[in-house]
């Protein structure tokens, strides 16, 4: 909004503009008004020159500066100027009586109109001039002619008292005026606000609605934004924040499960492995052109080099071979340093990216290590025309941790493939000293019995937890105060498998790898280790599927009552949410179907309980002051001729059978034919749970069906005159 340094004065011209057009309209009733007055003298004190010449004179001038100069300061101060001498006029015409002060207090009021103190001076210095004149008249003793005759005799002492009431009016009405033209410039300056702050109100609520809209690029359409504006401003640029970590996040997310799931797929051959690797990786981060180098050992010389193993460029495999050493280039570098390589000015030459138009030089390239726990075993080189983005890069370095733990984990098992060679070789060996151990293992053989027995008890116990935690439909976790997971059944592992969370295993700590769910389930473990016992149903989303479930999450104590850690008990609830969902969509069409019928829909069970009844047969009973709603007993709610009469009728339908009756009622003061129709409710069981009760008005067609029977009658009449 803006202050009262902020706005001009042309801003607030209009304002004084207003009141200066509304001042002469004012003044012109006045000046008209002087004119007639000067003539209205002129038949008392046969001055009709003054009232004629002087009079029209003034009023002429008026007129002219009306038209030549209207509404300029010049025509406002010749208006002062005149109204002091129609004043002059009349003490002429007067004979200088002393009413001369009442046209002075007069024209100074009037001109207050103005609110401008400098049109007042024009009339003061005239008003002032003329006093002075009339003194200097009367001390010369002239009274011009008899003009002045009526004048009073002025002293000095006189003259500076009337000059000083004089001045002292004027300098009031000059401050008068000051003061009004202060306030007429406040009000200028309020509106002006006013209108300012509406507009700012109309842009914030235009600029909310783009924002609820889901339009968060709406331009904000004012120059200084109001707290409300900034307010606005700032929610959509959090807004749009996150709306761009999201998108991250689903981006990492997203590609670490693809990535995973080959890893797992290809953890017994490392060739088809890293080719299913770098062709996901080039086609994911939209890249032109990537390579997967690793680390193997010449077994001549026992130096490790970086071998490339797979090539992919717009997204077609090329067979390629290729030696990298250690510390060779950018990606032998990339190795030896373990950091990550990001270049947007490649050299030239340095790569080059193939396709059927010929040869172009990337725009940048991307060289991430793969290293697990500081360990690298081989390095990605990415190239592109187009600039990777900070997202790209962190999810190739997280990408490029996986790989590198399952790289390790092929080459542990080739090893491992190795030793067992080795040892069976080892076992034929030892074979030959068998004989030797024997009698060793016989004595040990006591105490092997002794760890036997332990063990299957050990055994029996595990076996006996894992049949009650593995042969259940629910999911089961549980886990101690650092978080760390301790059991974990089999339907949890596969509920996980092939998503993000599939590393959650014994062992694990379960709320370092939620991602960005962590903070949520943190919270809700924290308040089971301080003692709360949690129940409740939320919607679940592994792998972005549609479900609900249903979680109770326990502290779990020891002995002495000290809680020791958390379980964690989940099932499916997607079933019984959807037919829950149904049940109330049900609800809604038998509503809608028994409510836009103008017969009446009734139901009881048993017990003769209301079950439910439509709107029509709920007005019927209103009109009777009688209420009908679900739940309440209907015998109670009529008279016992007709209870007895309809107890009867529900007792046969309870008893299963369905009939219709046809009788006259009498609704809202007139008797109405009804048809009801009695039939029993039953459950998928055949079992009678209540009755229904339908009345349909037939009384038109009852009317119309004797009026036929008339007429065929009438009919038969005439045939037999016939």
């Amino acid at each position: 909004m803006q202050g009262t340094g902020q706005i001009s004065e042309e801003q607030l011209q209009p304002f004084h503009n207003k009141v200066h057009k509304e001042a002469d309209g004012i003044i012109r009733y006045f000046m008209i008004g002087y004119f007639i007055l000067g003539l209205f003298l002129s038949i008392f004190y046969s001055s009709w020159g003054f009232g004629i010449v002087m009079g029209g004179a003034s009023l002429g001038l008026y007129y002219l500066g009306r038209t030549l100069i209207p509404g300029k300061l010049l025509f406002r101060m010749l208006i002062s100027f005149l109204f002091w001498n129609f004043t002059v006029q009349f003490i002429i015409q007067m004979h200088g009586m002393y009413e001369m002060h009442f046209f002075y207090f007069v024209s100074l009021t009037v001109l207050l109109f103005y609110e401008d103190w400098r049109v007042l001076l024009p009339a003061i210095i005239y008003a002032i001039i003329t006093f002075l004149l009339l003194f200097y008249f009367q001390l010369g003793g002239s009274e011009l002619d008899g003009y002045l005759e009526n004048v009073p005799p002025l002293s000095y002492r006189n003259v500076v008292i009337h000059l000083g009431i004089l001045m002292i009016y004027a300098g009031l009405c000059m401050l008068w005026a000051q003061l009004q033209k202060g306030q007429t410039r406040e009000s200028g300056i309020s509106y002006l606000n006013m209108q300012e702050q509406l507009k700012l109100m109309d842009t914030n609520i235009n600029f909310a609605n783009s924002i609820s809209q889901g339009n968060l690029v709406a331009a904000y359409n004012a120059d200084k934004p109001d707290k409300l504006g900034e307010s606005l401003m700032n929610m959509r640029d959090s807004l749009v924040e996150a709306a761009e970590r999201e998108a991250k996040e689903k981006f990492v997310n997203v590609g670490l499960a693809s990535i995973g799931e080959i890893l797992r797929n290809n953890s017994d051959n490392l060739d088809k492995l890293c080719d299913q690797v770098i062709e996901k990786l080039v086609g994911y981060m939209k890249a032109n052109q990537g390579g997967i180098f690793i680390i193997n050992e010449d077994e001549s010389t026992d130096e490790k080099y970086l071998e490339l193993m797979a090539c992919r460029a717009y997204e077609r495999k090329k067979y390629l071979e290729k030696r990298i050493e250690l510390g060779q280039g950018l990606v032998g570098q990339s190795a030896i340093e373990k950091e990550t390589i990001y270049m947007l000015d490649v050299p030239e030459g340095y790569i080059h990216i193939t396709s059927g138009l010929g040869l172009a030089n990337p725009n940048s390239l991307l060289i991430v290590p793969l290293k697990s726990n500081e360990e690298v075993v081989g390095v990605i080189e990415m190239a592109s025309f187009e600039e990777f983005s900070q997202t790209d890069i962190e999810f190739l370095e997280k990408v490029g941790e996986s790989i590198a733990s399952t790289v390790i984990s092929v080459k542990t098992n080739q090893t491992t493939k190795e030793l067992l060679e080795q040892s069976r070789q080892m076992t034929e060996e030892m074979q030959a000293q068998e004989e030797e151990m024997r009698q060793n293992m016989e004595e040990m053989q006591a105490t092997q019995e002794e760890m036997a027995r332990t063990q299957k008890e050990l055994t029996d116990k595990e076996a006996n937890l894992n049949a009650l935690i593995n042969n259940t439909s629910d999911s089961i976790i549980t886990m101690d105060r650092n978080y760390k997971i301790v059991i974990m059944n089999d339907v949890q592992k596969e509920r996980y498998r092939g998503t993000q969370y599939e590393g959650m295993q014994e062992g694990a700590n379960a709320v370092e790898m939620l991602g960005s769910v962590r903070d949520e389930w943190k919270g809700y473990y924290d308040r089971a280790l301080a003692g709360e016992r949690l129940d409740f149903t939320i919607k679940s989303s592994v792998r972005g599927e549609d479900t609900w479930r249903e979680y109770s999450i326990h502290p779990i104590k020891d002995k002495a009552g000290s809680i020791v850690g958390v379980s964690v008990f989940s099932r499916d609830a997607t079933e019984k949410k959807k037919m829950e969902i149904a049940l109330k969509e049900k609800g809604f069409v038998l509503d809608a179907m028994i409510n836009s019928s103008t017969d009446t829909y009734f139901a009881i069970d048993t017990q003769y309980r209301v079950l439910v009844a439509n709107k029509v047969i709920q007005q019927r009973y209103k009109d009777q002051n009688i209420s009908l709603k679900p739940g309440e007993y209907i015998l109670d709610k009529l008279d016992k001729k007709t209870r007895d009469l309809w107890k009867k009728r529900y007792d046969r339908a309870l008893a299963g059978e369905s009939f219709a009756i046809e009788e006259d009622r009498e609704v809202s003061g007139k008797s109405i034919a009804l048809k009801v129709f009695c039939d029993p409710i039953k459950n998928d069981a055949g079992d009678i749970i209540g009755t229904s009760i339908i009345s349909r008005d037939v009384t038109e067609r009852k009317e119309a069906m004797e009026k036929v029977e008339q007429l065929t009658a009438e009919i038969v009449k005439l045939k037999g005159k016939r």
